[in-house]
């Protein structure tokens, strides 16, 4: 990673993680000073869960950090598999329903084809466009249609803009930990030879020949 564009994510990385961690230690200090037998009451519960929700988000901002830096530092060998794109989104939505509270049914997917490349990567990439498409709305509808090597993301609601800034010129405060996400898809696509355009409101990814 250039050294201007570490400084960047660095100061952006660490910036997004001061609100969080005082949250958690607000909590903690609290839970501390509560007598024994509230540490078990509803009240705790609730401070419980907002740390976690805390932790969970400095979690995945750090985790998003170091795999991009990884990535372009070429420092993380990314496996070259054969992977059905319909399997590979159905186990993406899947982990948006389950881990990150999205409501995925009534989507339409009509995809079909192969991919070549890191199972592992590629799912978390097309999870992170996912998630950015359907945070457009409060209750939203995707449409994956995918035809000659291209996959298109469409939204009843997409975001705006479609395709985000870099994260340090965006406003802070991401409650998911979120924020880093279309860039890491952006640099495991382009790791595999694939990449992102914005054509009339639809978000589309063009994939290498498998």
């Amino acid at each position: 990673m250039p050294q201007g564009r570490r400084g960047k994510y660095l100061g952006f990385v660490a910036h997004e993680i001061k609100n969080p961690l005082a949250t958690v230690l607000w909590a903690c200090d609290l839970l501390k000073r509560m007598e024994k037998a509230d540490r078990s009451g509803e009240r705790a519960e609730k401070m419980i869960d907002v740390s976690l929700r805390s932790l969970r988000r400095m979690r995945r901002l750090i985790d998003d950090y170091f795999t991009i830096e990884r990535l372009l530092e070429h420092g993380y060998e990314l496996r070259r598999e054969r992977i059905e794109l319909r399997e590979l989104l159905g186990q993406a939505l899947e982990q948006l329903a389950d881990k990150d509270g999205i409501a995925t049914e009534g989507w339409s997917v009509e995809v079909q084809g192969e991919l070549m490349g890191d199972p592992d990567m590629l799912k978390r990439a097309l999870r992170s466009l996912l998630e950015h498409m359907a945070r457009g709305s409060e209750k939203a509808r995707l449409t994956l249609t995918a035809a000659a090597g291209e996959l298109r993301i469409a939204a009843e609601q997409p975001p705006s803009p479609l395709i985000p800034p870099e994260p340090e010129e965006r406003p802070s405060g991401d409650a998911t930990g979120g924020v880093l996400g279309f860039a890491l898809a952006a640099r495991i696509l382009e790791e595999h030879g694939a990449r992102i355009e914005e054509r009339e409101g639809v978000l589309c990814v063009r994939f290498a020949a498998a």
